[in-house]
């Protein structure tokens, strides 16, 4: 049945997908949400649960080109890999975030996904008043360091952050006897640190658990293990394309991820959006931590849930979408051993590979498709999708019901396309 609103079909149940159901059907859209496997693909169920303003500075800097080019002869070095067979498929993409990696072009970026970070704060606080989200944690992030110029350096950059307004001033520094008060297991390259607060965590699977559960009660519609093969305009409809039929909607949200491209390349939209692939596996501590524990410059990062820990970290390009590589875990391992102590890392559990849909500039691609205004993306978020859910899916219903009128050009979907084509209806 339609919505008083009209219908929209949502291609893709990741957490851009659902939250953006959940916002559609509080304007009064009827939603069918399609998806070619279960609810939670890709990266949604196996980040590391942040909700960070604080740390959602977009990936392409000089830093990060001088770790994927080192990691071309030292696969160990870095948290950035490139596979150098890999370079034919992935070379558009890498090209254009060379072009994004200066320092004028990373400060704005940066900028402009404030748009949307400074939104995330109040509407997750709103979702956690709804109970659409739940165990919520805001202990603070705990930054550890194995030298006190290291600390300084990383709290010199925490303050500068702080001053962008979403996130308080970095504690003080801590020497090791104050760290081991506050987290019992730490390792002995954990020689300083401080806390950081503001940003929060939370288990994403449980999310998607949680929303997939509200959004059924309240009468969307799922249709699972069924692949999107295209989107299309025609008048006043918007149509689906599956291997089991076609599925009409007033209006079509393509949140389909790291596999987006596919679909927006026959819309005229060359947005380059590439699988950046993150890797996470579960360790039992014998002193499970109460913060949130970044690693030194390991780009290795813990988060606390329950009685377990969730390590994440690592951004791969090998050209594919999946496909988990063990020898990026056992890096992974080595670099974070030194930090902790009272692990069995041979007993780890629940490896996982998640591909992140990477964009060349670090901004996501949300807009209305020209020619085909019924047609709305929202993809490309990066290693951001959890911060950024809540005002990206904000920012897609006002699209639905507005059209281009409520467009932001710093995520114009069309931005790295040469030639501007309408799609024809």
């Amino acid at each position: 049945m339609p919505g008083p609103a009209g219908e929209v079909a949502v291609v893709g149940a990741g957490l851009i997908g659902l939250f953006s159901a959940h916002y559609l059907l509080e304007r009064g859209y009827a939603v069918t949400v399609l998806e070619a496997g279960g609810l939670g693909g890709g990266a949604s169920r196996v980040n590391g649960g942040w909700v960070c303003p604080a740390r959602s500075d977009p990936l392409p800097s000089r830093g990060v080109v001088r770790d994927g080019m080192r990691s071309l002869t030292s696969p160990d070095s870095g948290g950035f890999f490139l596979h150098a067979r890999a370079l034919p498929r992935v070379a558009g993409y890498l090209w254009r975030f060379l072009a994004s990696s200066g320092d004028g072009r990373f400060s704005r970026s940066w900028d402009e996904l404030d748009l949307l970070n400074g939104r995330t704060a109040e509407l997750v606080d709103e979702l956690v008043e709804t109970g659409i989200i739940d165990g919520l944690q805001d202990e603070g992030f705990l930054m550890l360091h194995s030298t006190r110029d290291e600390a300084e350096a990383s709290r010199a950059s925490l303050l500068a952050v702080s001053r962008r307004g979403l996130c308080p001033a970095p504690e003080a520094i801590l020497e090791r006897p104050a760290l081991l008060e506050l987290e019992p297991g730490l390792g002995d390259a954990s020689q300083f640190g401080f806390v950081h607060r503001g940003d929060r965590w939370l288990d994403p699977s449980r999310l998607v658990d949680r929303l997939g559960d509200s959004l059924r009660s309240r009468g969307v519609r799922f249709v699972t293990d069924t692949q999107v093969r295209a989107v299309r305009q025609r008048g006043a409809r918007v149509e689906l394309a599956t291997a089991s039929g076609v599925v009409e909607a007033g209006h079509a949200v393509i949140a389909a991820g790291a596999w987006s491209e596919k679909l927006l390349r026959p819309l005229g939209i060359r947005g380059y959006v590439t699988p950046g692939k993150g890797y996470s596996f579960t360790i039992h501590p014998e002193h499970p931590p109460t913060h949130v524990l970044r690693l030194g410059d390991t780009h290795v990062g813990v988060t606390p849930m329950g009685e377990r820990m969730r390590v994440v970290g690592m951004v791969e390009l090998d050209g594919t979408a999946e496909g988990l590589h063990s020898g990026r875990i056992d890096v992974m391992k080595a670099k974070a051993a030194p930090y902790l102590s009272g692990i069995d890392w041979h007993a780890s559990t629940d490896e996982h590979v998640g591909p992140r849909p990477m964009t060349p500039d670090g901004k996501p691609l949300i807009g209305c498709v020209p020619g085909a205004e019924r047609i709305v993306v929202a993809t490309g978020h990066n290693m951001l999708g959890l911060s950024l859910a809540a005002p990206t899916a904000s920012l897609v219903t006002e699209l639905v019901a507005g059209g281009r009128a409520a467009a932001v050009p710093a995520f114009d979907p069309m931005r790295f396309t040469r030639r501007r084509r309408q799609v024809p209806r």
